[in-house]
């Protein structure tokens, strides 16, 4: 009786643990629980035209289960540091962000990101301008941060009435084919100066243009500092040499210079494509006397964003496929005609719907000539260290128009300068 009592409670046992180890199956994943009904949730980080509003709508009717949690965030210097701390554990961050032309100081916490091309980057890389697509990876091309949003072209902005009135070359095609160098430029500005009084656009405007035209500039590519010489030396000197020949615009603040350009007083300024907004904002009263044209000495980039993810989302799949979404070439030409960021994909320059006549620039079509400038940006080596170095020089250059020092111990107290922060 007792072993047949004893085996019924062992019966009795086992079959509960059969029923209990049903009732406590193996916990599902992540995605097992979602059984693609349940949202997940991506933080992005942007600012303000990073992107289109009308882009970010689409993605999230586009992907029903993902909540696209987008926080606009100031642009600039502030937004920076808040990624930077971010990167260094002092900060929760987001999923998704968006960086600017400084994208390439990022690829130093290259660890901290999603590399893109694991999650399938390599198959959309023809669609976009091979310089802008480097500018997020790194010198390997193994490691990918971020994918292309717009591009910035720099070209020349130029009153075409004060040209006509000095008799100097006045449409695009005549200023691509004329002027070619910054020598030309010069004599040129000399020209209209002489002709209407007016001056083009500060120093610190001509320094920023070359240094971008060149395809080397602070650093070399195994991280030498060569920021005293070459392309950098020869941007100072030609700089100097527009300010001491009267050509430059004296260094003021944007209040003053924009009140200077409605007053006709500026006649021409290099800029990147976003400058249009900014002249319709500042000269209202000169509206259809603008045009643009190919820029002496060649094309540089100031700006122009990228979208990438942090590591440390649990969503890396998904991340990618929002983020391909939005700089989708449809969704870079809605920006376009949302606030006029240039596309990184120039499949998309032909297309009707990029045509730009614009009253402000006299009906000329925009387009032409950015589209041709985009695809002729020279990119420099990348270093960390490249917004200090620049920034350290432009603030000596200005010294040279506002303290009126002389332009070689400005030069030297600026070396000075980059050399004792470099050394810490």
């Amino acid at each position: 009786m007792k072993i047949k009592s004893y085996s019924s409670i062992l019966v009795a046992l086992c079959l509960a643990l059969v029923i209990s180890a049903c009732g406590q199956s193996t916990p599902k994943t992540d995605n097992e629980n979602k059984g693609g009904n349940e949202k997940i949730t991506l933080k992005l980080w942007y600012w303000n035209g990073a992107f289109s509003d009308a882009s970010l709508q689409a993605a999230k009717e586009k992907f029903p289960n993902i909540n696209i949690e987008a926080e606009k965030l100031p642009s600039g210097d502030d937004y920076l540091t808040k990624l930077r701390t971010t990167l260094a554990g002092g900060g929760s961050g987001p999923d998704i962000v968006a960086m600017d032309s400084w994208i390439s100081s990022m690829l130093q916490y290259k660890d901290q990101f999603v590399n893109l091309y694991d999650q399938g980057a390599h198959d959309i890389e023809s669609q976009y301008l091979d310089w802008k697509w480097k500018m997020g990876a790194d010198q390997e091309n193994n490691y990918l941060i971020g994918l292309p949003l717009d591009v910035a072209p720099v070209v020349l902005f130029y009153r075409t009435d004060l040209f006509k009135q000095a008799g100097v070359p006045s449409t695009p095609q005549e200023i691509h084919d004329q002027v070619k160098d910054w020598d030309d430029y010069f004599a040129l500005l000399k020209k209209v100066k002489d002709a209407t009084g007016s001056q083009t656009g500060n120093i610190a405007d001509i320094f920023r243009s070359i240094i971008g035209q060149g395809e080397e500039t602070f650093f070399t590519k195994d991280g030498k500092y060569i920021g005293d010489q070459g392309n950098v030396k020869r941007a100072w000197d030609l700089s100097v040499k527009a300010y001491q020949e009267g050509l430059t615009f004296p260094f003021t603040s944007d209040t003053e210079k924009n009140a200077a350009m409605n007053a006709n007083k500026i006649n021409s300024l290099n800029g990147a494509s976003w400058v249009v907004g900014d002249l319709i904002s500042a000269a209202p009263d000169t509206k259809g006397k603008w045009g643009i044209a190919y820029p002496p000495g060649g094309v540089g980039n100031q700006g122009g964003s990228f979208l990438g993810a942090l590591k440390h989302t649990k969503h890396p799949k998904e991340a990618y496929e929002v983020i391909k979404f939005l700089v989708s070439p449809d969704n870079l030409v809605q920006a376009y005609k949302e606030f006029g960021n240039y596309p990184s994909t120039p499949e998309t320059y032909s297309k009707p719907e990029m045509a730009s006549k614009h009253e402000f620039f006299g009906g000329q079509d925009l387009n032409e000539v950015f589209s041709e400038a985009a695809k002729d940006v020279k990119i420099a080596p990348a270093h960390p260290q490249d917004i200090m170095v620049l920034n350290t020089i432009v603030e000596s250059l200005t010294n040279v128009d506002t303290m009126k020092k002389d332009p070689k111990v400005a030069w030297d107290e600026a070396q000075t300068k980059v050399n004792r922060q470099l050394s810490r």
